[in-house]
């Protein structure tokens, strides 16, 4: 593929809040090279606003970077150059790094193996680095102790490649300040599952907005939830919508919008309130923003006459693949709570039809597998051109959110 592309993982801090953005790069190598064009990118071709928001950026960089002269081309205060666990650590760097740190540069130290051979290593650099990413599943025998004295160096540690809430919660324990990795976007089964109050009167009011209940019905249904309805009006009149004039009531909506941007509302109030939190980003609403952004934009580029309804099932699709992650209990069970048609289940979990390959396709935008955005243009006889404002576009819409929520 002769274009190149950005993806992004967010690193969180214990409550959730999203943190940062650890950025990659479309190449399969990760060298000087890469590095260049993936400043490249975000300095000229999406925009560096785009897609950080109001978050900082690590971008990963070999020990020859630090000799470039690339570093003037980002603001400093909106990225972290974090090195990787290959690269040659001599006096030359080590000056290297100092001279920059004293300019305002910032460094980390990328997803390394925590060994006694690493730790000997890289305790040169120490001095200069802001944050270490310790590479989870190869660092075994990390102890607390050893978090407490790499904090003791004025080092923040974030846990990278962490892939369940149990090892999550290992990190915790032993002190980590921030976190990486897909726990984020699976869910953590409980023993005894069981919806919320208000995540069984969203359900509710779910169901009845997709059927066909009248609207006094609804009103009703909305005026006998006061908690659900009054955390709606809030969002809905939030700056993450940017409406013209302040709505009053669920009969104003119904009225003025219709019932499929409620619909819409509804689920996205449910993200938003996830974890309990008010007051910090949930990543997991901005996955939902992410997704959904996408699924609706590349259905558009397929088909440009895509109708309202096939926009909704997109969107739908979307949103569907991850509110498993609200409830904490099995996808299945979600959906049927939910009165899910049988062809969203079957695009949700087998990838089938044509909702199905869009949700695919999201996917690997997520993970950047090439091979799977190659297949799905190919396809669909679509140039690379084409999708790089799409992801862009999605990155700015989570990024509005953000901004927004505070």
């Amino acid at each position: 593929m002769g274009s190149s592309y950005i993806g992004r993982q967010p690193i969180v801090n214990e409550r959730g809040s999203l943190i940062a953005y650890d950025l990659f790069s479309s190449s399969q190598s990760m060298n000087a090279q890469a590095t260049a064009t993936l400043i490249n990118d975000l300095q000229s071709a999406f925009g560096i606003e785009r897609i950080l928001g109001k978050r900082i950026g690590f971008i990963r960089v070999d020990h020859r970077f630090i000799f470039h002269g690339l570093f003037t081309l980002l603001p400093k205060e909106r990225v972290i150059y974090a090195l990787l666990e290959e690269s040659v650590v001599d006096e030359a760097l080590c000056a290297q790094l100092e001279k920059l740190k004293g300019e305002g540069y910032r460094f980390a130290l990328n997803d390394f193996a925590f060994t006694a051979e690493n730790r000997e290593k890289f305790a040169p650099i120490f001095p200069y680095l802001e944050y270490v990413k310790i590479d989870i599943p190869r660092s075994g025998q990390i102890k607390r102790d050893d978090v407490a004295q790499l904090k003791q160096q004025g080092l923040s540690v974030i846990g990278a490649k962490i892939e369940s809430h149990d090892s999550h919660a290992e990190c915790v324990a032993k002190g980590f300040t921030y976190f990486q990795g897909y726990f984020i976007s699976k869910p953590k089964i409980l023993e005894n599952p069981s919806f919320s109050l208000d995540q069984e009167a969203v359900i509710q009011l779910w169901n009845m907005l997709q059927s066909d209940a009248d609207i006094e019905h609804l009103v009703r249904a909305f005026e006998l939830n006061h908690m659900v309805s009054l955390k709606l009006m809030r969002f809905i009149n939030s700056a993450v919508f940017s409406l013209k004039n302040p709505v009053s009531s669920v009969r104003h909506v119904l009225t003025l919008v219709g019932r499929e941007p409620l619909l819409h509302w509804v689920m996205l109030l449910m993200f938003s309130e996830s974890h309990g939190s008010n007051q910090n980003t949930i990543p997991l609403m901005l996955m939902v923003i992410n997704r959904t952004e996408l699924m609706t934009q590349l259905l558009e580029l397929i088909n440009p006459n895509a109708t309202k309804s096939q926009k909704a099932t997109a969107y739908f699709v979307g949103m569907l693949s991850l509110i498993h992650l609200l409830f904490h209990i099995p996808h299945r069970e979600v959906l049927r709570r939910l009165n899910v048609a049988p062809e969203i289940e079957r695009a949700l979990f087998e990838g089938d039809g044509f909702y199905g390959e869009l949700l695919t396709m999201v996917r690997s935008i997520e993970i950047l597998d090439s091979e799977g955005i190659e297949t799905f243009l190919a396809k669909h006889s679509l140039e690379y051109s084409a999708l790089e404002p799409l992801i862009a576009s999605a990155m700015e819409k989570v990024n509005q959110f953000d901004e927004a929520m505070g």
